[in-house]
């Protein structure tokens, strides 16, 4: 019952506030100075709106807290004090409808529910905030003079005509007696609000944890007020009694911020404990206005369409319907704003959980899973600091920290995650020593563990995988390093086996030839027939055996005179019809062993693959020497070799529309020296 009467109070709150906008707009601009510096709009219609509002919430939950029936009341009065001003403005100052009568009863009104008796309460607000009781006994004392200087106020009214009063009366207009009345009772007020202050000061000094964080709040807003009130009286007197925008809108900005901050303190750190109450209305407050308008909707206007050639029962049980089958794709979008305005970002958690079960499937990588899991947790229980572990057989454990506050004074609870019997990891959670668990932040705690058991054990699957991918890319890099080796070790005897031919096959040749050198000095000379015979026998066996040796072998010409000259004489020996175009730049200059050798024998290589009229470019572009060889017979050329020899010098092959080409990099080892120089030894 008690909840209802909060619950129309609100609402009367909120028809007043309309109720005075429309009336001030009837007479001046609602952004003028006097609407705004004056008369508080919109920040004082706001404040007492979200007053009533936070009031009714809370008495939604505790039908008999003072704190709730204090901004309930606070809220409501203030509502009807700015509907009678403006009304009293209208009629008084600006000849609105109404005789000077009725506009001096509602001046009167105005002033008996307005500013003194909002501070009144707001001072009262702060001195039993947030439990409803007094610091001590002894702050019984402020309270009886709050009393006093708002009997001191309402006693110099009820000494006032209210038929000649006005907003704007002076000291002079209402009497010695009443002006001193006024003074006494507003100062009496303010020093008990600054005295309200200090007992907020003194409760945050003495609370700890959860409760600091809303006891701040709350002081914070009764600082604000202060020091807007301050404001207003150090400037009003300054200004010689004008109230302006500079005296006035702090203190109307810091009545604003009076029940934002309250609302704060209620969802984000659970004061009062109403998240329920709040998630609950915000559903049936929407729900109430999707059914109002979609009834209306259909029930009128498409009554109106149809000209009411249906019965208006049948149309208002269809339109019934359609407004249900309307909201349902709705409710989910709904229920989600609700929680958010509930629960804030103790709502993640379970959003969080929820999404766990969708992404199983996408194996979330400990990077990504573990801050998740971590802020989960410690937005849920309102957390200090949480650690989350992830232990992977044969790999480091992995760690996520998530931290909020002071970090000095925690008590830890550990939660294990386990799935099949297997421990998994462990979520730690650090709170403020001198604050429990609740049973259901335990069961949060264990349901979180559980859910997070299944992308915990993917996430491992994930990291043994990676490291099984690490080692086969390790692997295949060794792989690489061998095949480099190789083909070093394929040069290396190749020029070996070119040294031995020059050291041991080369001079029987020259014996050879001196032998034939004196056959032909003997002219007419009669030759011995197996003395010719065996020359010739020796020489195609040398031929022969010279053919098997330097099959590959590095030629002469490349270790001598450079990788031009030796590719042309690779293309003359080829006997086929191939255009070579070698680069001045190139032609002249020596390069590194590995790579003229890797050029030159995979031009070898593509000329022995069958080709047929073909043409080799060799160029620098850049910094990479660039082979190009096109032609017809290019496309059926085995490229592996060119692609082994390509990879241990670190170049590429493109293989495109029957032509190669290899771009081999010229890195500090590789520059150029001029041709000559040897760099073969």
């Amino acid at each position: 019952m008690l909840a209802r009467i909060a619950w129309g109070m609100a609402g009367a709150t909120l028809v007043l506030v309309v109720v005075d906008a429309v009336l001030t707009a009837q007479y001046r601009s609602l952004t003028s100075e006097a609407a705004v510096a004056v008369h508080g709009f919109p920040f004082v219609d706001g404040a007492v709106l979200g007053c009533a509002v936070m009031g009714a919430i809370v008495i939604s939950r505790y039908e008999r807290h003072v704190i709730g029936w204090l901004l309930t009341l606070i809220g409501t009065t203030t509502a009807i004090s700015l509907v009678t001003e403006a009304w009293a403005v209208w009629v008084i100052d600006e000849d609105g409808p109404g005789t000077r009568a009725v506009g001096g009863w509602a001046a009167w009104v105005s002033t008996l529910l307005g500013g003194q008796l909002a501070i009144a309460g707001l001072a009262l607000l702060f001195l039993l905030a947030p439990d409803g009781r007094l610091l001590s006994r002894r702050w019984r004392y402020a309270v009886v003079v709050l009393a006093l200087g708002e009997l001191s106020c309402v006693t110099a009214l009820l000494t006032i005509d209210p038929t000649t009063f006005q907003v704007s009366t002076t000291s002079d207009a209402v009497g010695a007696l009443q002006s001193v009345l006024f003074s006494v009772g507003f100062l009496l007020i303010t020093g008990v609000l600054i005295a309200a202050l200090v007992s907020m000061l003194v409760r945050l000094h003495r609370s700890r944890g959860e409760a600091r964080q809303q006891v701040r709040l709350i002081a914070l807003a009764a600082a604000g007020m202060c020091v807007g009130l301050v404001v207003l009286a150090v400037v009003t007197g300054v200004n010689g009694g004008q109230q302006t925008w500079a005296a006035s809108l702090p203190l109307f900005v810091s009545y604003l911020l009076l029940p934002i901050l309250l609302a704060v303190a209620v969802l984000r750190y659970r004061l009062y404990d109403i998240e329920v109450i709040i998630n609950r209305t915000v559903v049936l407050a929407v729900g109430t206005a999707f059914a109002a308008v979609g009834y209306t909707t259909l029930v009128v206007v498409v009554g109106k369409l149809v000209d009411r050639q249906t019965s208006g029962y049948w149309l208002s049980l269809s339109a019934t319907a359609l407004v249900a089958l309307a909201f349902q794709p709705l409710r989910r979008r709904v229920v989600h704003l609700a929680n958010r305005l509930a629960y804030g970002s103790r709502a993640q958690p379970y959003r969080e959980l929820s999404d766990f079960s969708k992404r199983l499937g996408e194996t979330p990588s400990p990077e990504t899973l573990l801050p998740v899991v971590a802020a989960a947790a410690g937005q849920a229980l309102s957390a200090r600091r949480v650690t989350v572990r992830l232990d992977v057989p044969g790999a480091p454990a992995s760690t996520a920290v998530w931290e909020r506050g002071g970090l000095t004074g925690l008590t830890s609870h550990i939660a294990r995650v386990r799935t099949g019997g297997a421990a998994l990891g462990s979520i730690e959670v650090e709170i403020p020593k001198g604050r429990h668990l609740r049973p259901s932040d335990r069961r949060l705690l264990e349901a979180l563990a559980d859910q997070a058991a299944v992308a915990f054990r993917n996430a491992a699957l994930e990291t043994q995988l990676a490291g099984q991918v690490a080692e086969l890319d390790r692997t295949a890099r060794e792989l690489g390093e061998a095949r480099a080796r190789i083909i070093e070790a394929d040069d290396t005897v190749r020029r070996t086996l070119e040294t031995a031919i020059s050291r041991e096959v080369l001079p029987h040749l020259v014996e050879v030839a001196g032998e034939l050198a004196v056959v032909a000095d003997a002219g007419d000379a009669p030759v011995e027939a197996g003395r010719i015979a065996g020359l010739v026998a020796g020489v195609n066996a040398a031929l022969e055996s010279l053919r098997d040796l330097t099959r590959g072998v590095f030629p002469t010409q490349l270790e001598r005179s450079g990788l031009g000259p030796a590719l042309r004489s690779l293309v003359a020996r080829s006997g086929l019809p191939t255009t070579l175009d070698v680069d001045p730049a190139v032609d002249g200059r020596r390069f590194s062993p590995r790579v003229e050798a890797a050029l030159y024998f995979c031009c070898a290589e593509a000329l022995r693959g069958d080709p047929g009229p073909a043409t080799i470019d060799l160029v620098i572009a850049g910094e990479d020497l660039v082979l190009h060889i096109g032609g017809s017979g290019s496309g059926r050329v085995g490229v592996q070799g060119i692609v082994d020899r390509a990879a241990a010098v670190g170049g590429s092959l493109v293989v495109r529309d029957g032509s190669l080409t290899l771009e081999v990099p010229v890195g500090l080892g590789d520059l150029p020296v001029p041709a000559g120089a040897g760099p073969h030894g």
